[in-house]
């Protein structure tokens, strides 16, 4: 197994030799960055719809936050605290992707 994987890891570095030695050599094009650039999508190009979802999702979680709060009545059931544990969870949840997805646009 270990002479295999010699074997192929000197014909990879000898094909690399070859290619350097016979490749030719690239022409400079100052057009070619511009017209690549020109044909990539805005980087901070985000679209109205996915603003419209985080504002909903973020206006569901405040309005199940306070409907959870205040209908406690001063006693703490299981039910609360899973409620609690459920809603924390889908509120990290939105947060982090919508995060996520600012991070990934810039």
């Amino acid at each position: 197994m270990n002479k295999l994987r010699e074997d192929i890891q000197e014909d990879d570095l000898q094909l690399g030799e070859l290619l350097k030695k016979e490749a030719y050599p690239a022409t400079e094009n100052r057009w070619f960055t511009r017209r690549v650039l020109n044909r990539l999508p805005a980087s901070h190009h985000r679209s109205w719809f996915m603003t419209a979802i985080y504002i909903m999702v973020a206006l569901v979680c405040i309005v199940s936050w306070r409907t959870m709060l205040t209908g406690l009545n001063g006693t703490v059931t299981v039910r609360d605290v899973l409620y609690m544990a459920i809603m924390a969870a889908v509120t990290l949840y939105a947060i982090l992707s919508a995060v996520a997805t600012v991070v990934k646009t810039e």
